[in-house]
């Protein structure tokens, strides 16, 4: 008779133990842990900057050079590269345009703006002739979204 006691305990111990266990798992389920910041975001606007230095460096240039881009800087013509780049941006999104000759300052040229949320920066490097142009793009979503 004894043993017939021991066994219902356990059962009851192993019930017990399952029910423990089941009502942990719904708690931690129902804890609120936020997602991991989407890659996306930021991946498209790495690509919109991308994309656009890549534009500039494949237009034809007018008079010399290899392409617009290298014209215009070779030109001095640094408002226009900078627009040409910054018009070149996919549909929705806004971007800064720096400009570095060789181990020079970065300076802001064409058309400036201020993000309505995160950035990111894509940066090129072009040379032309004797000189190294670092090209630089802060590129945002309008609006501040994706």
């Amino acid at each position: 008779m004894k043993r017939d006691e021991e066994a219902q305990v356990h059962i009851l111990e192993m019930l017990t133990l399952f029910w423990l266990f089941f009502m942990s798992a719904t708690f931690l389920i129902r804890v609120h842990v936020p997602d991991a910041p989407s890659v996306a975001h930021d991946a498209s606007l790495e690509i919109a900057g991308d994309d656009a230095i890549r534009y500039a460096l494949g237009l034809d240039a007018v008079l010399e050079g290899d392409s617009r881009l290298e014209e215009v800087l070779n030109d001095g013509q640094l408002d226009e590269a900078c627009t040409l780049l910054q018009d070149s941006i996919a549909v929705g999104k806004e971007a800064n345009c720096w400009l570095t000759q060789n181990s020079g300052v970065a300076t802001p040229y064409g058309r400036t703006g201020t993000p309505a949320g995160g950035t990111v920066t894509v940066h090129h490097l072009v040379i032309v002739d004797a000189d190294a142009w670092t090209v630089t793009l802060d590129v945002w979503a309008r609006g501040g979204a994706a």
